[in-house]
């Protein structure tokens, strides 16, 4: 059986001696020597072939074994300029995203500052505003206390003195003690702003005349003359202190009046202007609450960005080495390459011309001349672990494990310890498939991370912008209601101005009227008791004559004369009575009228002042909702900016012709039927080292 394993160069040779040898490892493992017959015991040409092959081995497994380190260092180089461009792409990312937040924050930080100014302006003015209108008021009211205390005064004394003098008019005569009432009222009221100066002449006159009879300048007159004189002048004087009475009622009227009217008004502008400094000072707080949380804002981005770009720097400066050192030592293996291919071919090229140069001298030098050696190793363990590699392959469709088959048929006709070779064949392939799993398994890491980060940022973006177009819906609804509350304010302010207009053209005309009809009625009651007093005067100098004329002389017509007065006095009382409902429909006309005006005021002043927050609270709303608009277009970049980072993150992790568990499953089972293989080895060689050692025993 072994001599089928002769080499065919062996039969070239009549002379050649063929030797069989078990290799020292496997009993199954064949050597056979052919050398020609005659040879000396010692050859050196043989010993430096030997030695040229043995140098040559061991540079060709140095350069392997370079090889397979510097395919690692090569992906080892990949694998962290990928991670490190990785990194530094997330900073800038990130970088910009953080710029972008300061650069929103700054505007919002200017626009919260602007907004404090104008709020602390306002309300500065509208306090200064509200302590002037105080003072004002103040001012004002004290002047109406002073007056209306004189006016009191005034009343008090000309009613005082009237009720006397008339108290005595009633009996028929007025005593000194009236007129010296009289007089000393008459003397207060000369020093009143009242008194017109055509008053003032007649009281002047009366104190004077008064005073004249008091101290007897007076020319004596008869009593009846003086008495009735005195009578004249008393109603006379009292007819004066009845109109300057009037006057100081009707001035205090309208006095009390206008001072409730301003106190009104200053009440509405105190209450607008407080409600005004009250949303105010709220808005001003909450503008320095928003300025204070973008203040942190801002420093803690700050904080971040500066964070980032020092972790950029790092990570640039990284890159570059890594970049340096990774091409100085391609650049270093691509001449230990060069170097070694220029020894294997210096060793090749020796080991030819020895060969083809010294065989005749070796032959006649040595006799025996060693041809060739080859070693095939025959075993079943060896094909049973090339048929699993090669089926595993098949079932895996993997390129690199199929090849791994065809090596190891290649490597069982070698030199030395073919059972080593396979093995660090093997050894081979299962660290570069678990290293490969391991490269898998952080990639498959790395995008289940990213997916988690990238879809967590997605939803806090689509949150956020959700919110922010929450927000700007109920702007736009405010500033809608708003703008409806403007134009219903503006419309009813227009009604009410209309209104008041045409209740004043017709409490003009009602007044108007009021003025003839009293001048008409007032003309004829004077008229009337003008008549009357004439026809008493006449007819009233003797009462009998009203009864019992004289017969047969001419006497008044005393009782025609009583019907024509008591005509008169009907008319009189008619006249009267007319005029008195003339003015009490005047004075409830000018107080509806009045009483209505104080409502439209009041209602005018309340819509103003409420027109006046809706127009501000309307300004505030759009500014807001430019802010928001801003902001959601800001959000909605960044919601853009993510979703394209995740569909790279997609492309790269999702969309792959199998799934992680698949590939895993596969690779786990690559491995598993390498490391079978290698069993299979190892038992077939503790067999052919038992088998030896009985060989030995048996020799």
């Amino acid at each position: 059986r072994w001599r089928a394993q002769v080499p065919r160069w062996c039969t070239t040779f009549p002379k050649a001696v063929c030797v069989w040898s078990l290799h020292p490892r496997n009993m199954r493992a064949v050597s056979v020597a052919c050398a020609v017959v005659g040879a000396a015991s010692t050859n050196p040409i043989n010993k430096v072939l030997q030695l040229l092959d043995s140098l040559a081995a061991k540079v060709t497994a140095d350069g392997e074994r370079e090889q397979a380190q510097y395919e690692k260092f090569t992906q080892w180089c990949e694998e962290n300029a990928k991670e490190t461009q990785h990194e530094l792409k997330n900073s800038g990312e990130r970088q910009e995203s953080l710029q972008s937040v300061i650069e929103k924050t700054e505007a919002t930080i200017s626009n919260v500052n602007s907004e404090i100014q104008e709020l602390s302006s306002s309300i500065a003015q509208n306090e200064a505003d509200l302590e002037k209108a105080t003072a004002v008021r103040k001012a004002e009211h004290k002047d109406f206390m002073e007056r209306d205390e004189e006016l009191v005064g005034t009343i008090d004394t000309l009613e005082r003195a009237l009720q006397v003098v008339k108290k005595e008019l009633a009996f028929g005569q007025v005593s000194q003690s009236a007129v010296t009432s009289l007089v000393g009222a008459a003397t207060v009221m000369l020093d009143d702003s009242l008194v017109t100066s055509h008053d003032r002449s007649r009281l002047q006159a009366f104190v004077q005349q008064q005073s004249a009879q008091a101290d007897g300048f007076e020319t004596m007159q008869a009593p009846a003359t003086a008495a009735y004189e005195t009578h004249s002048g008393t109603e006379a004087i009292l007819q004066t202190f009845e109109d300057l009475l009037e006057k100081a009622e009707s001035q205090r009227s309208d006095s009390t009046k206008a001072e409730t009217e301003a106190q009104f008004n200053f009440e509405m502008l105190k209450q607008s202007l407080t409600d005004e400094l009250k949303t105010e000072n709220k808005e001003l707080a909450n503008a320095r609450s928003k300025l204070a949380a973008n203040k942190e804002t801002l420093s803690s981005t700050n904080g971040d960005l500066a964070e980032t770009n020092k972790d950029a720097s790092a990570d640039s400066a990284s890159l570059r080495q890594l970049q340096t050192d990774c091409m100085q030592t391609a650049s270093d293996h691509e001449v230990s390459v060069k170097d070694r291919s220029d020894e294997l071919k210096a060793l090749a090229e020796a080991r030819r011309v020895i060969q083809e140069a010294t065989g005749g001298a070796t032959s006649k030098a040595y006799g025996l001349v060693q041809v060739g050696v080859t070693t095939r190793v025959s075993s079943p363990g060896i094909d049973s672990v090339v048929s699993s590699v090669r089926q595993l392959g098949r079932n895996s469709d993997d390129v690199a494990v199929a090849l791994l088959a065809s090596k190891i048929s290649s490597v069982a006709v070698s030199g030395d310890d073919v059972f080593a070779k396979v093995k660090g064949l093997i050894r081979d392939m299962i660290q570069k498939i678990s290293e490969k799993a391991r490269a898998d398994a952080k990639e498959h890491e790395w995008c289940t991370t990213k997916t988690k980060e990238t879809e967590a940022k997605k939803a806090d973006h689509e949150s956020v912008v959700a919110k922010l177009t929450s927000r700007a819906d109920r702007a736009k609804s405010a500033i809608a209601k708003a703008q409806a509350q403007i134009a219903t304010l503006e419309a009813e302010l227009g009604s009410l101005s209309k209104m008041q207009a045409e209740m004043d053209k017709n409490r003009n005309g009602e007044h108007a009227d009021y003025l003839e009809a009293s001048a008409d009625y007032q003309q004829g009651v004077e008229g009337v008791q003008a008549a009357i007093k004439v026809l008493k005067s006449y007819y009233g100098k003797d009462s009998a004559l009203l009864q019992q004329p004289v017969v047969g002389t001419h006497s008044a017509s005393g009782g025609a004369a009583g019907g024509i007065i008591g005509l008169l006095e009907v008319c009189e009382s008619d006249f009267s009575k007319l005029l008195a409902e003339v003015e009490a429909d005047e004075k409830e006309a000018e107080e509806v009228y009045e009483r209505q005006s104080k409502d439209n005021r009041q209602a005018k002043a309340e819509k103003e002042t409420s027109l006046k927050y809706t127009q501000k609270t309307l300004a505030r709303t759009e500014k807001a909702l430019a802010e928001i608009n801003d902001d959601t277009d800001a959000e909605q970049s960044e919601l853009d900016a993510t979703l394209e980072y995740l569909t790279k993150v997609n492309k790269r992790c999702v969309a792959k012709p199998e799934t992680y568990a698949s590939r895993k499953a596969k690779r786990d089972s690559e491995i598993d039927g390498l490391k079978n293989a290698l069993k299979i080895l190892q038992e077939e060689t503790a067999g052919a080292f038992l088998a030896m050692r009985s060989v030995s025993r048996h020799q």
